[in-house]
């Protein structure tokens, strides 16, 4: 940059700063910053505390349960808790959708439940008010009305055309006045992301995010790329309007279109090309395969049979009684596992059409980057479906290891046609390890968004062609 640039910055800089509505607009912002990042840690620390509060409740009566059946056990169950990550505090994402909670017990995966949303009526629809979404739709207006007519008026007064005969190009025109807005969304952006990573250590929150300050540096560089972008769009808009009211006009039609508009009807559009079937269908197809079989004529009652005879002739028997083992634990287990693959298979079928529908709002992101930043802003803040599908898939895994337990126990333990004869304790409960959860790396999720980190690169890449070339010192 030559020292025309860093002028002109200066003189727009001092322009902007005797503006009152600059001010208030500015002022507006960061009180709304503010307030969201009071409001989402005040939620962090709530939740965070009835959900820790809940958990050793719930692993204390797992413990204190008493001497009973390790089935009965295996159906009582026990709860598991969705950890807060503190980075939702910033961006709330999916967590108000997704449930905070899941009882595990046997042979009934259940879904989670108390999602928030649930509580919160039409206003939904509208959003959340989170310091993401001030972020990623508010700045951005206040940048367009900073900016709309940092060309036009300069057109209209004649000074653009002085500046130009006295040899100042169009490009030191254009980059220094870019130059003083992105001093203002810096100076809004770096206090805001150094005081949510201090946040982030007084809480030390690493039993639940390995990588906070990885993930708070990724995040601060994709918010200043996209409002590095919107600012450089926003001058050149203002450099080829004719005047004021079409730049702002073209603005804020670009503004609600690709932030509003488009994110509405792309979700619409993935829930129309790839509809999910209703719960009743998921799940009576699930129970159909569990007691029919996946397979042609690979009934339940012909799974047992087949079990009974593989056992009699490993051990050499003729009766089940004479086995070594409980065959009623052997017997519950396999269904067990039968019915995991039946929940595995359709389970796998509905992540399919979840994908299809994100990939169909990844693609949109190349028209409205805002979906592009949205949906990397989730993802690095371990708020979005692929972060919830991860702890889904390790409660799971949970559970399943609990069952097993509980039937193999049976298995050795017990005698075929003896239920209630037989009790377990506590040495047994204790076998069954103390949930820990931690949010995978940032890195592993980064390769579910390389079609958004393409999209936005392209803007960033396609507003640097536009920057205006040092020979076009010719108004148009």
């Amino acid at each position: 940059m030559n020292r025309q640039v860093f002028l002109i910055a200066g003189k727009e800089l001092k322009g902007l700063a005797r503006q009152n509505s600059l001010k208030i607009l500015l002022a507006i912002i960061i009180i709304l910053l503010g307030f969201a990042l009071y409001a989402g840690h005040v939620a962090y620390k709530q939740q965070g505390t009835m959900v820790e509060t809940a958990h050793k409740d719930r692993r204390a009566e797992w413990l204190d349960q008493g001497n009973k059946h390790p089935h009965i056990a295996a159906h009582y169950g026990t709860y598991v808790f969705k950890p807060k990550t503190l980075l939702s505090l910033f961006d709330f994402g999916l967590d108000t959708y997704t449930g905070t909670s899941i009882y595990l017990e046997a042979h009934h995966p259940h879904e989670f439940m108390f999602r928030p949303v649930q509580g919160y009526g039409n206003m939904i629809r509208f959003g959340e008010l989170s310091a993401a979404l001030v972020l990623q739709l508010l700045v951005p207006l206040l940048i367009i009305f900073i900016t709309f007519q940092t060309f036009t008026k300069e057109k209209e007064t004649g000074t653009l055309k002085l500046l130009v005969s006295q040899g100042v190009s169009i490009r030191s025109i254009y980059l220094g006045k870019v130059l003083a807005y992105s001093v203002i969304v810096f100076a809004i952006m770096v206090p805001f992301f150094t005081g949510l990573y201090i946040v982030g250590v007084v809480e030390k929150t690493s039993s639940v995010l390995s990588d906070l300050g990885v993930r708070i540096l990724l995040l601060f560089f994709v918010y200043v790329g996209y409002l590095w972008a919107f600012t450089n769009f926003s001058v050149w808009i203002s450099l080829k309007s004719s005047n004021a009211r079409n730049a702002l006009l073209t603005l804020l039609i670009f503004w609600i279109t690709t932030g509003i508009i488009i994110p509405k009807t792309s979700a619409n559009l993935g829930e129309t090309l790839h509809p999910l079937p209703s719960m009743k269908i998921y799940k009576e197809a699930i129970q159909r395969d569990i007691t029919n079989g996946m397979k042609p004529n690979d009934t339940k009652q012909k799974r047992l049979e087949r079990l009974k005879e593989l056992y009699l002739k490993k051990y050499g028997v003729d009766s089940l009684n004479q086995l070594p083992l409980n065959f009623e634990g052997i017997q519950m287990q396999e269904g067990e596992e039968y019915a995991n693959k039946v929940y595995d298979f359709h389970g796998a079928a509905l992540y399919k059409k979840f994908e299809l529908q994100n990939r169909a709002g990844s693609l949109m992101s190349f028209v409205a980057p805002y979906i592009a930043l949205r949906n990397l802003s989730m993802a690095f803040a371990a708020t979005d479906w692929y972060s919830f599908n991860d702890f889904q898939e390790k409660t799971n895994t949970y559970r399943r290891h609990l069952i097993r337990t509980m039937n193999n126990d049976m298995a050795k333990n017990s005698r075929y046609g003896e239920f209630y004869e037989y009790k377990a304790g506590k040495n047994l409960w204790e076998t069954i390890s103390d949930f820990k959860y931690l949010t995978p790396k940032v890195t592993i999720i980064f390769k579910y968004y390389l079609m958004e980190l393409a999209s936005l690169s392209l803007w960033i890449l396609t507003i640097l062609i536009l920057i205006p070339s040092s020979s076009k010192n010719k108004l148009k």
